[in-house]
């Protein structure tokens, strides 16, 4: 009997932890992208240069805090954007680059009043 208690008692541990575990699976944590903003894209072509994702992301590194997360890419003979979140809120933010990883332009994407 006590060896039944004990094990009950585990398993009711083990449950109320586990209620404790945050998901990072959904989108409804994260920052939306502002009205009126280009689109988000969360897929990442196949021509999208690894120079243009490595410059992007330091780019943003060193101007924010909280770690970057690259969601997205796509490029056009204009320039490649690379889409990312940044923090535990999954702030939007965007980055026009050349595919070389050349001048590295950032751009948030989300709103300034959210909460």
């Amino acid at each position: 009997m006590p060896k039944l208690i004990g094990i009950t008692a585990g398993f009711c541990a083990l449950t109320a932890l586990s209620a404790c575990v945050e998901s990072t699976g959904g989108s409804a944590a994260q920052m939306p992208v502002a009205p009126g903003s280009p689109p988000f894209i969360t897929s990442m072509a196949p021509d999208v240069s690894q120079a243009a994702i490595d410059a992007c992301r330091s780019a943003l590194a060193a101007q924010t805090t909280g770690g970057v997360t690259v969601v997205g890419g796509e490029t056009s003979q204009a320039a490649t954007a690379i889409y990312m979140r940044v923090g535990a809120n999954g702030a939007p933010w965007r980055c026009l680059v050349g595919a070389d990883g050349s001048n590295p332009q950032t751009m948030f994407m989300g709103s300034e009043g959210y909460l």
